[in-house]
């Protein structure tokens, strides 16, 4: 089993990057194939049987086709987005993107030296780069990973899993209920108590 540091490594990217991008995107297609043939499963020794094996079965139910539909929907629209994976969405009183949190986000990373490389003007707070940050900050800073999780992710990232996950998408639902449960988990070994924030959605 990997330490939590580099499952966090590990997980965060993977997880990340699928939540980000398009699924048939050149770094996503061999990602996609990982989950669906079960090799994550050696790492998530911490999940019982029952679970994994449901996690499984979601992961494996769709085809290419089905995915990019589900991705389409999930993330880009043009319909109201069942679960938007954005921060601010959740813990501002407007729920509009670069809301409060966002800005508090980019103190925290300003503060610590941290950049994004982002193609375009976008929130920092989305699901997927949350994800990647984690992973970045357990192998290059970890003594912020606490702060970041307590301050600025947990508490709105269980709720966006819950709205996601109740979505009937298979193999998001599966990417959905692994990431949720690893951030049970992570939060558990950490030791990380999340501050308690307002929630608008």
């Amino acid at each position: 089993m990997l330490s939590v540091y580099n499952q966090i490594t590990q997980f965060g990217r993977i997880l990340g990057s699928l939540f980000y991008a398009e699924p048939n995107s050149k770094q996503n297609q061999p990602l996609v194939a990982l989950l669906q043939n079960g090799e994550w499963q050696a790492e998530c020794g911490f999940l019982r049987e029952h679970k994994r094996s449901e996690i499984q079965k979601n992961l494996q139910n769709a085809t290419s086709e089905q995915l990019n539909e589900a991705y389409q929907t999930l993330f880009i629209g043009p319909n109201a987005l069942p679960a938007p994976p954005w921060g601010s969405v959740y813990l501002d009183k407007e729920s509009v993107l670069f809301g409060d949190s966002l800005l508090n986000l980019r103190t925290f990373l300003n503060d610590n030296q941290i950049a994004f490389s982002l193609n375009q003007n976008e929130p920092e707070d989305h699901i997927g780069l949350m994800l990647m940050l984690v992973a970045y900050l357990a192998e290059e800073n970890p003594s912020l990973l606490k702060p970041f999780f307590a301050e600025h992710f947990l508490p709105w990232a269980y709720r966006f899993f819950e709205l996601f996950n109740a979505e009937n998408y298979p193999f998001y639902r599966g990417l959905g209920e692994l990431t949720f449960e690893l951030l049970k988990e992570w939060q558990k070994n950490l030791e990380i108590q999340p501050i308690t924030l307002q929630l608008y959605r």
